[in-house]
């Protein structure tokens, strides 16, 4: 089945939060087989259960993280998506802008698969929008 929707970092991690957003996780579990993440939000939750203190806390999200990998697809970040991304930067960079590596590359895997990026931080993600093909919906206000 063809994936609809590009979760951001700040989505999944609403997974594993002691109290969750109930919209987020309504929409998503109405919608979990149209959901994907990128490698790039991939790295992000490697990285961020990796600095975490040994401990219950750092146990639950690894095993959270164990799950995500055996039940969503992770979308490779390739030459399409990468030619995206410095198109974007480089059109951001001639108008002053400078934009976050991570939210770029997720931004133009997104738009190199037609899909929407799902994440709570649409300002972030703005001046994408406005110059590049890119969708944005956020679930805490949907």
């Amino acid at each position: 089945m063809e994936k609809t929707y590009l979760l951001d970092t700040n989505i999944v991690s609403e997974f594993v939060k002691k109290l969750p957003n109930d919209r987020v996780l309504d929409i998503y579990f109405a919608r979990k087989n149209l959901c994907a993440i990128s490698a790039i939000t991939w790295q992000e939750l490697t990285r961020g259960v990796n600095r975490m203190p040994e401990g219950q806390r750092r146990i639950k999200i690894q095993n959270f993280i164990d799950s995500l990998a055996e039940n969503m697809e992770i979308l490779p970040y390739d030459k399409f998506s990468a030619q995206i991304c410095g198109e974007i930067q480089a059109r951001a960079e001639k108008e002053g802008k400078s934009l976050p590596s991570y939210d770029s590359q997720i931004a133009a895997t997104a738009i190199s698969r037609g899909m929407v990026l799902v994440t709570h931080n649409t300002a972030d993600f703005e001046d994408i929008k406005e110059t590049a093909f890119l969708r944005l919906e956020d679930w805490f206000s949907a």
